[in-house]
């Protein structure tokens, strides 16, 4: 990962963008990270982990409290049509 500051990435951003196709480059101010830029690829990668985390969380949470998929399925059908 690269480490460029902010006044030097307006400068240079054609050229950082070139960079992110191969590895993420850290934007920082005073020395400190404020950002990141990424390629498409990798921002994409990373919503997909963060998807499949929210789900294994969201299973987990089912799983302890006890609730079936076929009650939650029902449970949400109910809702969504208004049923009590």
């Amino acid at each position: 990962m690269i480490d460029v500051p902010i006044a030097e990435a307006h400068n240079r951003l054609s050229a950082l963008l070139k960079k992110v196709q191969k590895s993420p480059v850290t934007l920082t101010r005073r020395g400190k990270p404020v950002g990141v830029l990424l390629s498409p690829e990798a921002y994409e990668r990373l919503r997909q982990f963060e998807a499949y985390s929210q789900v294994v969380k969201i299973s987990r949470a089912l799983r302890e409290s006890g609730v079936s998929a076929a009650e939650l399925h029902r449970a949400a059908r109910d809702e969504l049509e208004g049923r009590p």
